[in-house]
């Protein structure tokens, strides 16, 4: 199973960046279901945070990523 990771810089608080919590996929997502589903999820989100934007989008493993 795979999860995918933003990271996710602030506009208004300069260099104010974080990792945010995993995105849980669907059991037997591929590699390239994780990459177009990172489009889209992407999108949603930084339509709902304006003062963002997304500096990185990872598939990984589930498991694989500290949760904090």
């Amino acid at each position: 199973m795979l999860q995918l990771i933003f990271s996710v810089c602030s506009i208004v608080e300069g260099a104010g960046c974080r990792d945010l919590p995993p995105v849980p996929l669907r059991e037997n997502t591929t590699l390239m279901e994780c990459a177009m589903a990172s489009q889209i999820e992407g999108a949603k989100w930084v339509a709902a945070h304006p003062n963002y934007y997304i500096t990185r989008a990872a598939c990984r493993p589930a498991g694989q990523f500290a949760k904090i």
